[in-house]
């Protein structure tokens, strides 16, 4: 029974005892709560509090009044302007078009200073030249969101294709010096790899009795075959033919002459060494030209061709030289598809050494092309396009095809014409305030593109 009677008794009183100490609960806070959020004003708190939904600082109220009796301060779309030119003006914040407020205002997101509001803006939205897909931007915006424009012009560029190399030694001015009879090395002149000569100068002198054979039926005019074009098979040089005539005998020791200035890169034999008929003796190299093998990467190879030229750097001491491409392998690397491209370079000085890696920069397809700074084109899910400057502050989004990329510029193969103006620098900050303004949704997409049936702007390439 007692237990019977104490659950009435909670059933009775409980509601109203835990009705009255909300009730007290609820205008405490209410009293304490003396700052809001200026994001979303029916956040309330105290000084030092944050916006639970944004992370703001809670600025402070009016005092008697509370963020839902002071619509000052909440987040607005500014009125329309008054036709009436008696009207106080109304001042909106450049980055928040949507805070309003008065002269000296600052806006409580972003702290700047509140600007006039432009009064023939709301006209001009609605004004039957705007342009078609354009949305306005106010003159002191524009200014703020640092905005600067540029012209669509026809530019003299190309493809520039990078890859790596190495220079080599030209086989074309290699020259090995060879004996075609047996005999020995009697005097060395050139004595080690590094040794530089003139054409002319001695190499050796080398003993041979099937040479002395060859050079006595040439001093007695034998009959049988060309006697001096025997010498010369047997590797004598003219000037060592004509010193025979001149002496009228035979050479007990023949001389070898450099046939052309260069440096000794292979030496195979030492002073007396016997030499086998066919033997290589020494190696000559000019290096006044020397090749350079670059590696270009299969998909770039056609757009290469014999004579373009080519950029050449050395990284370890940042010098550039200029070079022409001479030949193009047929085949190419399978393990790195690549293929080799040849490059000559003039190397007077012997400053450029065999062996050394370099950068080389081939500017291919060089050609007038319709361009855009590279900045300027955005990128979203419908393609490539840039924002137009339509003028007296209208800009619009514009559809593009483009081509290369080169030297800072961008091709644009359609969507624009010569003379057009675009934005090159801002171009991000007018992407989201169109937007914001509800330009790109009017054209059906919602970060400046366009519907894939719309016709770009513009007349395409001229």
């Amino acid at each position: 029974m007692r237990i019977l009677l104490f659950t009435l008794f909670l059933f009775t009183f409980a509601p109203f005892v835990m009705a009255a100490e909300n009730g007290v609960t609820a205008s405490s806070q209410t009293e304490a709560h003396t700052h809001y959020c200026p994001m979303h004003p029916e956040e309330t708190g105290v000084e030092g509090d944050n916006c639970p939904i944004c992370g703001m600082h809670l600025v402070p109220m009016e005092e008697g009044s509370s963020s839902e009796q002071n619509p000052e301060h909440k987040m607005q779309t500014p009125p329309p302007a008054s036709d009436s030119v008696d009207g106080p003006p109304v001042y909106i914040c450049p980055m928040h078009p949507h805070i309003n407020g008065e002269e000296g205002d600052t806006c409580p997101i972003c702290g700047m200073t509140l600007v006039p509001k432009n009064e023939g803006s709301q006209s001009h939205e609605n004004h039957e030249d705007k342009p078609e897909g354009a949305f306005l931007i106010d003159p002191s915006y524009i200014q703020t969101l640092g905005v600067k424009t540029s012209g669509v012009a026809h530019h003299e560029f190309g493809l520039n294709i990078r890859a790596f190399g190495r220079i080599e030694p030209s086989t074309r001015l290699e020259y090995a010096i060879d004996v075609r009879t047996k005999g020995w090395i009697v005097d060395l002149n050139t004595d080690a790899v590094g040794d530089s000569v003139k054409k002319g100068d001695l190499l050796f002198t080398y003993y041979s009795p099937d040479l002395m054979n060859a050079q006595s039926d040439f001093l007695i005019g034998s009959r049988v075959g060309n006697a001096a074009q025997r010498l010369r098979l047997y590797g004598m040089e003219d000037k060592a033919i004509e010193q025979l005539k001149e002496r009228g005998k035979f050479f007990e020791e023949t001389p070898f002459y450099a046939p052309a200035d260069g440096t000794v890169t292979w030496l195979n034999v030492r002073k007396g060494a016997y030499v086998n008929e066919g033997s290589s003796v020494l190696k000559l190299q000019d290096f006044t030209k020397v090749w350079v093998n670059a590696d270009v990467p299969l998909r770039d190879v056609r757009f290469l061709e014999v004579g373009i030229p080519a950029k050449i750097t050395i990284p370890e001491t940042g010098k550039k030289y200029e070079a022409l491409v001479d030949f193009i392998h047929p085949v190419n690397d399978p393990q790195n598809r690549t293929v080799t491209v040849r490059l000559v370079l003039d190397n007077p000085d012997g400053a450029l050494k065999p062996d050394t890696y370099v950068d080389a920069a081939f500017n291919a397809k060089v050609q007038s092309r319709l361009a855009v700074p590279a900045e300027a084109v955005l990128y979203g899910g419908m393609g490539a396009y840039v924002i137009e400057d339509a003028g007296d502050g209208y800009f619009r989004p514009v559809m593009v095809e483009t081509g290369i990329t080169a030297s800072g510029l961008t091709e644009i193969t359609s969507g624009l014409s010569h003379g057009q103006k675009i934005v090159k620098s801002g171009q991000f900050m007018l992407d989201a305030e169109s937007n914001l303004k509800g330009g790109m949704a009017a054209m059906g997409h919602d970060h400046g593109g366009m519907t894939e049936t719309q016709e770009p702007q513009g007349h395409g390439q001229h």
